[in-house]
């Protein structure tokens, strides 16, 4: 009972202490008043100093006679930002900065206990101690810091009234100290500032490096002056490395975004792809037709072709050369017709040289843009054929389709070479492995299989998602495989192991594009939702709780009423979107 009372009086006193000296009736030297020491009455000349004083007092000198702050949850912020900050400092700065942590924390300490935060300064330094116990120069101080709870506990540790009283003397380089300044003004850190000027007395090292050469010049001869210029090149080159290793390591930056909103579609627009070049623009649509823009300034002009054009039906009534004077001019849309049903796919070879179409009336047709004529159909489907893609050199190009299979095709033969038979409903999505001896393709039945090109076996049946399975994606290098659809969740899948990395969370209705960007940092997806997201695919997070977002979430680009349909990755983290207006 009698040590609670007396903790409870020593509360009290420096309540009444800290308040009695932020109102200036009692000096700041002062540790134990009595009535005469309190200042009640002033002369005149007393409040003509203190008010020349206070016109006087400027910006600069305000913050170095200012007393320090007693926010415990500001000096916390502060603190653990000025360590993660120094922590993720470059080589030689880090190894300069991080002496300063040991003065702040031990002075943010006795700030508290100073002003009566005792238990806001308990929980401060079972936060941060562990830093420095291991230091054999900090130990003895921040040991006996667990002993101070109250103001007057710090007058009785005479270590910890020295450390209080003088001032902590700390050497850095020129470049160190222009970075501490730059952190320092960059945010709020005015409980730092204040502390370095009451308690932390920076000194620059002024020796130059030319200073250094003449003394090594005049100590060793010029063969130290070699080594003291390989020592500082291995200085500069180790912290360029640590620059470019941050940046790889750091967090991605979330990309540009070009939209494409394709409005009026009253045809319905059922699929789209950009060419590989950026020259163009290929719609698939439910009336049968392929439409191609130009994205560039000029118009579309198809070139003259000595093939026969099977999308024209020539008739009596034509007049001859009409449809070539009309072509001469150039127009804003060129329309390829061939098909009998819906256009449900549509891609590019890599030149940019053909696109490619595949249709509800189970044939693929290849198309010229050049001369915007079809010149090869492809049939082999019992089925509509829902979706197609094209390896990485146009050698080959694979179709899904409602038939439940997957099928192989190569441009110079009309012909499938290779059936891909094994799912057990329809076929919705189809994609190459980057090194093109592999294809992934999605179903209604739930599940992502992937395929040997060269003898068409199967060699992983990936399961877990919900739903139909409506996008593919493969990272740059191969290693892992995106997939999402109707369940509205994004899985990654590790390829050689054939088992799920992580589970995307964020979309509300169904996904329908997915890309990685070219160095398979992030990946971007879009659907039903009308909504763009950004993902880290590097971070790795624990699967998230129901009603929020996963961890790897970046950012979210509403599209207004648009159905996003195809995404594509340029090289300078630049993001090409299709949208329909619905």
């Amino acid at each position: 009972m009698k040590s609670m009372k007396k903790m409870r009086k020593d509360d009290v006193q420096s309540t009444v202490m800290y308040y009695l000296r932020k109102r200036q009736h009692v000096a700041k030297d002062v540790e134990n008043f009595s009535r005469k020491d309190l200042k009640t009455r002033q002369t005149k000349e007393q409040l003509a100093i203190q008010g020349l004083a206070a016109s006087e007092t400027g910006e600069t000198s305000a913050i170095t006679y200012s007393s320090v702050s007693g926010d415990a949850t500001q000096c916390d912020q502060q603190f653990t930002r000025l360590k993660y900050f120094i922590s993720d400092a470059v080589e030689p700065f880090r190894s300069e900065l991080v002496e300063l942590l040991y003065p702040v924390f031990v002075h943010i300490y006795l700030e508290l206990i100073g002003n009566a935060q005792k238990i806001p300064a308990q929980k401060f330094y079972n936060r941060h101690h562990g830093l420095f116990v291991e230091e054999e120069i900090c130990k003895p101080i921040i040991m006996e810091l667990s002993h101070v709870l109250t103001s007057n506990d710090i007058h009785k540790q005479e270590s910890i009234k020295a450390f209080k009283r003088s001032k902590y003397m700390l050497t850095l380089t020129h470049g160190a100290l222009e970075y501490l300044l730059r952190y320092l003004k960059s945010e709020d850190n005015m409980l730092l500032l204040q502390i370095f000027n009451l308690h932390i007395q920076i000194k620059e090292n002024t020796q130059s490096s030319s200073n250094q050469l003449m003394d090594a010049i005049t100590s060793s001869g010029v063969v130290e002056v070699s080594e003291s210029k390989t020592a500082t090149s291995k200085v500069s080159l180790q912290s360029l490395q640590q620059c470019i290793q941050q940046v790889r390591d750091g967090p991605a930056s979330l990309p540009s975004i070009c939209l494409y909103t394709v409005t009026n579609t009253a045809h319905g627009l059922s699929a789209a792809a950009l060419s590989p070049d950026g020259a163009t623009l290929g719609g698939g649509f439910q009336d049968s037709a392929v439409r191609v823009w130009s994205l560039l300034p000029r118009k579309l002009q198809p070139e003259p072709s000595d093939a026969v054009d099977v999308s024209r039906i020539p008739l009596a009534c034509d007049l001859p050369g009409r449809h070539l004077q009309l072509d001469s001019t150039g127009q804003d849309v060129q329309v390829l017709r061939g098909h009998s049903g819906a256009v449900y796919g549509v891609r590019y070879t890599h030149d940019s040289a053909h696109c490619l179409s595949a249709s509800e009336d189970t044939t693929v047709r290849l198309w010229s843009t050049s001369s915007f004529k079809n010149v090869a159909i492809y049939r082999g489907h019992n089925y509509p054929v829902w979706s197609l893609d094209v390896s990485a050199l146009s050698m080959y190009f694979a179709t899904a389709s409602k038939d439940m299979t997957a099928r192989l095709w190569s441009l110079d033969r009309t012909f499938p070479l290779r059936i891909f038979a094994g799912h057990n409903a329809d076929v919705d999505c189809v994609k190459f492995h980057p090194n093109s001896n592999y294809i992934a393709t999605g179903s209604t039945d739930r599940t992502v299989r992937l395929w040997h090109v060269q003898d068409g076996k199967l060699a992983r049946v990936l399961r877990g998602h919900l739903g139909s399975v409506y996008a593919l994606a493969f990272s740059p290098d191969g290693h892992y495989l995106a997939s999402a659809g109707e369940d509205r969740r994004i899985r990654i899948w590790d390829v050689a192991a054939g088992s799920l990395l992580k589970e995307l969370k964020g979309h509300t209705d169904t996904v329908y594009s997915l890309c990685f960007n070219n160095v398979g940092t992030m990946l971007a997806s879009g659907g039903l939702d009308n909504v763009v997201r950004i993902w880290d695919a590097r971070k790795s997070a624990k699967m998230p709780t129901d009603g929020y977002p996963s961890a790897e979430h970046m950012g979210s680009f509403p599209v207004k009423s648009t159905a996003v349909l195809h995404m594509q990755f340029e090289s300078s983290n630049y993001l090409r979107v299709i949208a329909a207006h619905s």
